[in-house]
């Protein structure tokens, strides 16, 4: 762990992780329209993984940081599913009150 603390500069983690899960809410809203299991769903959760890479090697952030991106990618993309399912709740209690109050 020494070696992670000494080797790594802190923003630069920060930095990532936070685009790691910001930019993973719109793909998991994106990949919530899809069927489950299809290939669609899965490029959805594999391209960012593989973009993840990518920026890890660029930025020369070591492979000990793997876990805590994967949990930030797949954090950000369950956010972006629940952005989905809240709106649809939404729309259908707006339905809802909307002809309740139509009939009074």
């Amino acid at each position: 762990m020494s070696h992670f603390i000494t080797t790594h500069n802190y923003f630069i983690i920060f930095a990532f992780l936070a685009l790691n899960l910001i930019g993973n809410v719109p793909v998991g809203f994106y990949r919530k329209r899809f069927k489950r299991f299809s290939r669609p769903w899965a490029r959805c959760i594999y391209i960012p993984i593989l973009v993840n890479i990518i920026l890890r090697r660029l930025l020369h952030i070591n492979i000990s940081i793997v876990p805590f991106t994967v949990l930030f990618i797949l954090t950000g993309q369950f956010i972006g599913s629940m952005i989905i399912r809240i709106d649809a709740g939404r729309q259908f209690d707006e339905k809802k009150i909307f002809l309740t109050d139509r009939k009074i």
